[in-house]
């Protein structure tokens, strides 16, 4: 069957925009659903192509939303900036739409993302409000192609080589401006406060280097970014072809950061239980009965904690019937949930003996100036945090009461971290004892690494709880550590208004007292 006929069924013109555009997919109905503003590549000259649509289908079905390919002015008729100019008027007119931008997420593919990010630089610098997130697909953002894999990958053609038609190409776009132009070759520039973003990028492409520094880039500003290197990933995704595996899992990937970004329902609860049940199942006949009760105890913890790749994971495994040995499951389970964080990440036993680290808290132990694997054991680095910690992990276990320095909804402390900024460390317990048998109670630590000058996101809060600006505003302050008074004061506001206010958040957040209005707000800005 044609997927893109198949596809156009759920395709229609985008009214109200500067440029002409198509949306795709249909917002499921009493659902405020995600919508994605997706820029098309086209090396900067190309008109937007059939598997443009069947990507832009397959996103607007995973992520339960709506998706808008805009058309953009091409070179080199109009050259370097006009494309980025067309991308933002496009973004300003879904605001003036009354789309929320906590509801919006930008995506990109190869010279598509290049442009979708320096729009996005453009908005912030304007003071434009910023979507909830960003995507990129094997993303050109360096145009003076400087990457090694440009040499590494090259593919050569009948005529030229790929890389050779890419700079042919780029000469038509840029037309004698700068290539190291911060919108022209986005990973020069400034990428501060962008928001959060997922790449995806092929191993053997040769714009692999582009997304390596990317990824870099973002994470040296401060922001929050995920890279994914694939086998398999298509070259461009402008040709009609079929998605491969790795494709389709790399669109659907995408539909779950949506989802999560802008608040929208992931799973039901009924759809989690008959995902874990049919996974359970699967896997009984490799797991030795031992291990059975410690696979029902991470469904447990999947269902609880919810993290956003579990269910995918489980589906694609149910899918290929890629169930192979408990010690590949196990691996599986362990470098999805450790390995490939974007927070350094601890398994602790009730001693605080470490039974398995990811690399970001490796790399945090090895700075040695708040926290110390020694001896096997995780501790602080001096007499205050070794107190911190210890309680923080006690309480986690039951063996000490809660301190009031200890959020009564969410296990988390803080650790004064000298001028890199403070640690924020949240400690869950996953497995209760049972009966006394099997293996030891553990608690996974999750650690952030919190700039002292890092503001909260309001939008955030305003996606997330219902917070009216006002109210966000001042939610975020106080989980910043300006006292209420000192709010009304800056703010021109009197203090009755502002308990007001105050009130309001506690009743929208659910939150008993000032310590879990402080948790729960954590828990919007650090995930």
């Amino acid at each position: 069957m044609d997927q893109s006929a198949e596809a156009g069924e759920n395709r229609r013109k985008g009214e109200g925009f500067p440029r002409p555009a198509v949306w795709c997919g249909e917002a499921p109905e009493g659902e405020a659903s995600p919508v994605i503003l997706y820029v098309y590549g086209g090396t900067f000259a190309m008109n937007r192509g059939p598997m443009h649509l069947v990507v832009a289908e397959a996103v607007a079905r995973h992520a339960r939303g709506r998706v808008l390919i805009p058309e953009y002015r091409l070179a080199p008729e109009h050259p370097f900036p006009l494309a980025i100019e067309d991308v933002v008027a496009v973004y300003r007119a879904l605001l003036a739409q009354g789309i929320p931008p906590g509801k919006l997420v930008v995506m990109g593919d190869t010279a598509g993302a290049g442009i979708a990010l320096a729009a996005l630089i453009v908005l912030r610098d304007e003071g434009a409000p910023l979507p909830a997130g960003f995507v990129a697909l094997t993303p050109w953002a360096d145009l003076t192609m400087s990457g090694g894999s440009y040499v590494e990958n090259i593919r050569p053609g009948r005529f030229a080589s790929d890389v050779e038609v890419l700079a042919m190409l780029t000469l038509d776009y840029l037309q004698g401006a700068d290539p190291r132009h911060p919108l022209a070759s986005p990973v020069f520039g400034d990428l501060s406060g962008l928001p959060e973003t997922l790449i995806h990028a092929g191993a053997d492409d040769i714009l692999l280097d582009d997304a390596k520094l990317l990824v870099e880039g973002l994470r040296r500003a401060g922001g929050r970014a995920h890279l994914h290197v694939w086998q398999g990933l298509p070259d461009t995704w402008q040709r009609l072809q079929p998605l491969s595996p790795q494709a389709t899992a790399a669109l659907a990937s995408i539909g779950q950061f949506v989802k999560r970004r802008t608040g929208a329902p992931v799973h039901s609860a009924a759809e989690k239980q008959q995902i874990s049940d049919a996974y359970a199942k699967g896997i009984s006949e490799f797991v030795q009965p031992h291990m059975t009760e410690r696979f029902d105890q991470l469904f447990e913890w999947a269902r609880d904690h919810d993290p956003d790749w579990i269910w995918h994971f489980m589906e694609r495994r149910l899918e290929f019937g890629a169930l192979v040995t408990q010690e590949q499951i196990e691996h599986d389970w362990l470098a999805m949930l450790f390995a490939d964080a974007p927070d350094p990440m601890v398994l602790l036993s009730a001693s605080r003996h470490v039974i398995l680290a990811n690399r970001g808290a490796r790399q945090l132990f090895d700075k040695g100036n708040v926290l110390l694997h020694r001896n096997g054991r995780l501790v602080g680095a001096d007499p205050g945090g070794e107190a911190v910690l210890g309680t923080l992990i006690g309480q986690a276990f039951g063996l000490v009461s809660r301190g009031t320095n200890f959020g009564p909804a969410d296990r988390y402390a803080r650790l004064a971290g000298g001028t890199a900024g403070d640690l924020l460390m949240r400690c869950e317990r996953i497995q209760p004892p049972v009966d006394g048998s099997g293996a030891p109670p553990i608690a996974l630590l999750r650690i952030f690494e919190e700039e002292r000058k890092r503001r909260i996101d309001r939008d955030a809060l305003v996606a997330w709880y219902g917070l009216s600006p006002r109210e966000a505003e001042l939610a975020a302050a106080f989980a910043e550590g300006q006292p209420l008074a000192a709010f009304a004061r800056e703010n021109g506001l009197s203090m009755p208004t502002v308990r007001t206010h105050f009130s309001h958040i506690k009743a929208k957040l659910g939150a008993a007292d000032q310590a879990a209005v402080v948790g729960k707000i954590i828990r919007a800005a650090f995930g």
